[in-house]
């Protein structure tokens, strides 16, 4: 099996805790395609970084030469390589069953619903007694199949959100299932390392103070609503002059986005694409407000609306999903419909005239990001979840 061998980091910022008397032996495992790595992947390499350094042992397996094995082994997290493609094989249970027995893993947490059949089929072999589904599998598949394979062989599941949480639970056939809670959190002393860059920053991609940035940061995916936004940002230019709209990530729709922006002659100029950036963090010091028209259920939770409230950025978001439990409408942010590009260029015309409201939106969600979306928080209650559940027979 090929591997990908490295050490546990040091203990970092958390030196007060003490190793775990009782340590959770953790299998993260994440198929999601190589150029991928969005919110599922972000949460995944933080809890497992902040869970080892509580003194547990986590180990992560996933495609070989994907970006969620590379910036986890970065991370210093123990990582190894699946089958390419990681498809349903009795090659990759074979590799788990392995890597359980030589690391004494007894949960594991998936993403997709091969991950769930690999380990099904391997913890008939190995130490692994509990399997959770951190995404929603996904948004749970309705499939006869795959309802069989929940309700015999998941035993529990993390949602970032209550509205997933309900969903779920609105299930009869998710019955019996330990379903929790647990929304993301952020490390907010790496928040702050950014703070002060945006003057030098904003000069070196050409802009000035006088400037209204508006930006979106997240895979190029139609369910994002990133149409939505070029087009609302069209309307919203024909009564700022002086505006600009930053889209960073890449995606299936980068190729027809770029093209909408094209087609819109002047203001289309004013649209600039990054491509992926591995540390989004800098630019988003330039924004000031960034939206997230996402269009379905499938956005979850919206780990970029917190990130955004961090660094003290008024937020837009949809009315789907998890975005309206971060956001409080008209407190730290605004919510529109999905798809109403009219009243989402309406939100970025009076964010970018109103200075004062901008300043009062960035103060409550940072503070509602220190009461609420901290990554010790997080922790703790996975923590906890986690530990209840392995002691449960």
């Amino acid at each position: 099996m090929a591997e990908r061998g490295n050490t546990h980091p040091a203990a970092s910022a958390v030196d007060h805790r003490v190793p775990a008397s009782d340590p959770i032996h953790l299998l993260m495992m994440n198929s999601t395609p190589v150029d991928v790595f969005g919110g599922v992947e972000q949460w995944m390499l933080s809890s497992s970084r902040g869970l080892i350094e509580r003194g547990h042992i986590i180990h992560a397996m996933g495609r070989p030469d994907s970006l969620f094995l590379t910036r986890l082994e970065k991370a210093g997290i123990p990582v190894h390589e699946g089958c390419r493609g990681m498809d349903h094989s009795p090659v990759q249970a074979s590799r788990i069953v392995r890597i359980a027995r030589r690391e004494e893993l007894k949960i594991a947490i998936v993403n997709f619903n091969k991950e769930l059949t690999h380990v099904a089929r391997a913890r008939k072999h190995s130490p692994i007694r509990k399997i959770i589904s951190r995404s929603v599998l996904p948004m749970l598949d309705t499939d006869p199949k795959h309802r069989r394979l929940y309700k015999e062989h998941l035993d529990g599941m993390i949602t970032p959100s209550r509205e997933v949480k309900r969903m779920i639970e609105s299930y009869d056939w998710m019955a019996g299932i330990a379903v929790q809670n647990i929304p993301n959190g952020l490390d907010l002393a790496k928040v702050d390392q950014y703070q002060g860059g945006r003057g030098p920053v904003r000069q070196s991609m050409g802009y000035t103070a006088d400037d209204f940035i508006i930006g979106a940061v997240g895979r190029l995916e139609a369910h994002k609503g990133i149409n939505h936004l070029i087009a609302a940002f069209g309307l919203a230019a024909r009564e700022l002059e002086h505006t600009a709209l930053i889209i960073v990530g890449s995606g299936s729709r980068e190729g027809e986005l770029r093209h909408q922006a094209a087609s819109m002659g002047a203001v289309g100029k004013r649209i600039r694409f990054t491509g992926y950036i591995e540390d989004a963090y800098q630019l988003m010091t330039t924004f000031d407000a960034l939206a997230l028209p996402s269009t379905t259920e499938y956005e979850t939770f919206g780990q970029v609306l917190i990130e955004a409230m961090a660094f003290r950025i008024p937020v837009i978001g949809s009315k789907v999903g998890g975005i309206p439990e971060v956001i409080t409408d008209g407190s730290n942010g605004f919510l529109v419909p999905p798809g109403d590009r009219t009243q989402l260029a309406d939100t970025i015309v009076k964010l970018a005239r109103d200075g004062s409201l901008r300043r009062a939106m960035a103060r409550e969600g940072r503070r509602r990001v220190e009461e609420f979306y901290t990554e010790s928080m997080m922790l703790d209650r996975l923590e906890n979840y986690l530990l209840n559940l392995v002691r449960t027979p």
